[in-house]
């Protein structure tokens, strides 16, 4: 058993134990090597020394390797309550003078988006074809005022239209389309209000990253030509990040834009042509409905 536990504490000592402690044991054994009896009990006793500090460190050890261990949780639980935040704001401090620009175009166009959202889905959606079902309805029975109260209610460009057309039904036709021309007029601008806007905040958030972009590329090379050795690779490193950062910024705001830009150009269509329909439909009804009368 001694035997086999010797190897092992040698073992122990190599790789826990500093050079130093053991270039010493080592002139110690060559010093005590004169005295076989009294180098025995000497290396007997270093051998135990040896044996408690193995112990003492690999205590230590597992100690440290515990508190280090309950430090990194920590940290890693700070990294993911902030992460996202941190890492944001790393990502626009680096993104050096062109960030905040391009934040701002995002904002404005985020702030248009969510009003056009709420007009064109939410007001100017009237659901037409419910509408022209009750005014249709109406206006066979003969119930023109019933067909004028039934639009006043809606906040909708189309109701309003239909309605400015109910209002002239004892006039010509011509008189009919003109209050219909005149509605359309001051209702289809509501409708493409700003939507315009969202492009134009796009492609200017992307040349604004891409002018970010050349100032980065500016300081890097600056850097590379005239920067003292010891600072080159930060300055080089600080220009590249602000290249790269600047680029990826203006395609994140302007990508969501174009996209929200299609889709509002989309409904703001469909409701002008809802309009043209259905206006064109009502003056029939009137005509057909003055004839029969």
């Amino acid at each position: 058993m001694r035997g086999k536990l010797f190897p092992l504490l040698i073992a122990l000592v190599v790789l826990l134990l500093p050079g130093s402690v053991l270039a010493q044991g080592e002139e110690s054994a060559v010093v005590d090597s004169t005295n076989v009896a009294e180098g025995d009990s000497t290396a007997t006793d270093s051998t135990a020394t040896d044996s408690l500090a193995v112990v003492e460190e690999e205590v230590e050890v597992a100690d440290t390797t515990a508190t280090d261990a309950i430090e990194e949780e920590e940290e890693e639980e700070e990294e993911v309550k902030g992460g996202f935040f941190s890492q944001f704001a790393k990502f626009f401090r680096e993104g050096g003078p062109a960030m905040p620009f391009i934040l701002f175009f995002f904002a404005v166009g985020l702030v248009i988006f969510i009003e056009r959202l709420i007009f064109l889905f939410g007001i100017a959606s009237a659901k037409p074809e419910a509408l022209m079902a009750r005014i249709a309805s109406l206006i066979r029975k003969g119930s023109i005022e019933g067909a004028i109260a039934t639009t006043s209610e809606e906040r909708s460009p189309l109701a309003k239209i239909i309605e400015a057309a109910l209002r002239n039904y004892k006039g010509t036709e011509r008189d009919i389309q003109n209050a219909v021309d005149e509605m359309a007029l001051a209702e289809l601008p509501r409708i493409n209000a700003r939507i315009g806007y969202l492009g134009m905040l796009a492609n200017v958030s992307t040349m604004v990253g891409l002018l970010g972009t050349i100032f980065g590329l500016i300081a890097a090379f600056a850097a590379v030509a005239a920067a003292d050795p010891e600072q080159k690779g930060v300055l080089l490193a600080n220009g590249i990040s602000m290249a790269m950062n600047t680029t990826a910024f203006g395609l994140i705001a302007a990508i969501p834009m174009l996209i929200a830009h299609s889709v509002l150009t989309a409904k703001a269509d469909g409701l002008v042509d809802d309009i043209d329909r259905y206006s064109v439909m009502v003056m029939n009804m009137l005509a057909q409905a003055r004839r029969e009368a």
